[in-house]
């Protein structure tokens, strides 16, 4: 009789972050597949007793459910144990970002959950730091449906966007010095990991693990982690700041906020926004012909920009990521940029000299493939299906 799936989701406010509006798609296309979804909103002054509330009766259905939350966030315990495995809810929590950045939530996961990464290199990690649950799952970011009302190449007014926040002041040399901490070895390690990164689609994870193997270093896993940590920030302000200086195309737009002392270089064609609600980028997105997503951390996924961009109908140029490459292979609408900044302006005319009527052709080509391929409705069905081996029986 109860055959119908039930979920209660645990949406963040974070109207600056797409975080709140990909909980929202989530949650709209789990409906589509017939789920009944509660959607509780949390924010900096949560109401406990209605979280309580909606939890134990999402916990008293005697059918299939499941709770669902972001970034291992709601960890709760009752009787010295996890709420979830006190109560026999599974749960299921969408990790937007590295593992490397959630390790202290991670430690109070359930047993009676499944982690979805957005990265499959993410699952050595997950590995490497015993995490606890019934495993992982590769669960990429995706998108909404494609919008229906989209603008032709020729009618949109942005050229060029790029979104995303720069957020470490330091040049390399400076990043090196505070991040080995004095440490020659180090140093060393980190110097050559940053170059290997910024020329291949390796994890960082592996690489810096490679470089500390190479270097006779045997470094404590939690070491190491700080390690990719402060790579990973260190080379997505780098490659943001390096090809904010280097374009020159006009008709450029860049929303994001930038870390005092950053001294960030951008010329009279950039128009700067600051920081931008999410929404907000989503109109920008629409009104552009290409968006550049920065996002170099991820080699073997993709970030969400990628995708809400092509629900507008922009043209992509992200960072080089085996997850995509049958997509730029193919012309899907994708392409990657070049590991060398000072050649985006070379990228971009390469883009625009296919003419108006043949990037809509690609257009239309494009979103077909990205409607059954990245958006959320194939990533809940992914999310479904290892619910079921692993909680339901199916």
């Amino acid at each position: 009789m109860l055959k119908t799936i039930r979920c209660l989701s645990n949406n963040n406010y974070a109207p600056f972050a797409s975080v709140e509006t990909m909980q929202i798609d989530i949650a709209d296309a789990l409906r589509a597949r017939d789920v009944l979804v509660t959607e509780h909103l949390h924010s900096e002054f949560p109401n406990p007793s209605l979280f309580k509330g909606q939890l134990s009766d999402l916990a008293l259905f005697k059918g299939r459910r499941f709770f669902l939350d972001t970034n291992l966030s709601q960890n709760h315990n009752t009787a010295g144990q996890s709420i979830y495995d006190a109560w026999s809810l599974p749960r299921f929590s969408f990790l937007t970002d590295s593992p490397l950045r959630k390790l202290a939530e991670l430690k109070q996961f359930p047993n009676l959950g499944l982690i979805g990464v957005v990265d499959d290199d993410f699952h050595d990690i997950l590995t490497a730091f015993d995490a606890p649950g019934q495993g992982s799952v590769f669960f990429p970011h995706a998108g909404p449906a494609p919008l229906q009302d989209q603008p032709d190449w020729s009618d949109r007014v942005i050229d060029v966007l790029i979104v995303g926040n720069v957020s470490s002041p330091h040049t390399t040399a400076s990043w090196l010095k505070a991040a080995s901490g004095g440490d020659a070895a180090v140093k060393g390690v980190l110097d050559k990991a940053l170059e290997r990164c910024r020329t291949g689609t390796e994890s960082l994870w592996s690489v810096v693990g490679l470089e500390c193997q190479a270097a006779g270093l045997d470094l404590s896993r939690e070491r190491r982690a700080a390690l990719v940590l402060e790579l990973e920030t260190q080379l997505i302000a780098g490659r943001r700041r390096d090809l904010l200086a280097a374009i020159t195309h006009k008709n450029v737009h860049y929303c994001g906020e930038v870390q005092p002392g950053a001294d960030l270089k951008m010329g009279a064609n950039i128009t700067a926004h600051g920081k931008v609600p999410f929404l907000d980028i989503l109109d920008f997105m629409r009104a552009a012909k290409v968006v550049i997503d920065v996002s170099p951390s991820f080699r073997n996924g993709a970030h969400e920009r990628v995708f809400y961009g092509q629900s507008r109908g922009s043209y992509i140029l992200t960072e080089p990521s085996r997850f995509l490459a049958a997509e730029v292979e193919q012309d899907l609408g994708i392409g990657f940029m070049p590991y060398d900044s000072g050649q985006i302006d070379a990228a971009l005319s390469a883009i625009f000299d296919r003419g108006a009527e043949e990037m809509d052709t690609i257009r239309h080509r494009a979103l077909p493939h990205y409607a059954t391929t990245h958006t959320w409705a194939q990533r809940v069905d992914a999310m479904l299906e290892s619910l079921g081996k692993s909680f339901w029986g199916a």
